[in-house]
């Protein structure tokens, strides 16, 4: 496995930015505050990402809730309810960064060496670094520039809410199969917690206790 030497993304202003979700209507309850290991999802996030990065961005219309420690700072969606392209696009714009990382709070097996990786790895000219696996992207695990934000706005103004969608007006450098295994498995990186039955997986893993 590939270990980018920690810090080497906030040597080079490289930003991260936690999604902290939406209305989680599956689980019935906000997922930002499920707790694995005494953490809630957006600690756990923030903290893997926060030594690696910049700072720490949340887009988050709850912030007085959120207790995550360091070089973090909170910002509302411009819009509410305009899912994670609307808080993406809200977080890019306060940024102090071109390149930004961009993570969903309900993904808690995120690689952050995966994250590094990607950060690293964008070649002039393009706007965004995504994950493709078994022929889909991972947008909402992905690295963007804010080069995306006129995009972005455009997309919000016509209701065009999908991140998929979007990356098909962006020029995007996939990260393929072959890259993602060099992280681990990609089907655990991946995988978000949406409903009850996942939270049981989560509560069920003896390291997320």
């Amino acid at each position: 496995m590939l270990k980018p030497a920690p810090g080497i993304m906030r040597r080079r202003g490289v930003n991260a930015i936690v999604l902290c979700g939406g209305k989680s209507s599956r689980m019935g309850f906000d997922k930002a505050f499920i707790k694995a290991g005494g953490r809630t999802l957006v600690e756990r996030q923030a903290e893997a990402l926060g030594g690696r990065f910049g700072k720490v961005i949340l887009a988050t219309n709850s912030p007085g809730k959120h207790r995550v420690s360091g070089r973090v700072e909170t910002v509302p969606d411009g819009v509410p309810g305009l899912g994670p392209l609307g808080g993406l696009a809200a977080a890019l714009a306060r940024s102090d960064a071109r390149y930004n990382f961009a993570v969903a709070c309900d993904m808690p097996f995120m690689n952050a060496d995966l994250a590094v990786y990607m950060a690293g790895s964008v070649k002039k000219g393009y706007q965004a670094v995504v994950p493709f696996y078994k022929g889909e992207y991972q947008p909402l695990c992905a690295v963007y520039s804010r080069d995306c934000l006129g995009e972005m706005k455009e997309a919000l103004a016509r209701g065009r809410l999908k991140l998929v969608r979007l990356l098909g007006r962006l020029r995007v450098r996939k990260v393929t199969s072959r890259e993602l295994r060099k992280f681990g498995d990609p089907e655990l990186c991946f995988r978000n917690i949406n409903t009850p039955r996942d939270l049981r997986f989560l509560r069920s893993l003896r390291r997320l206790a």
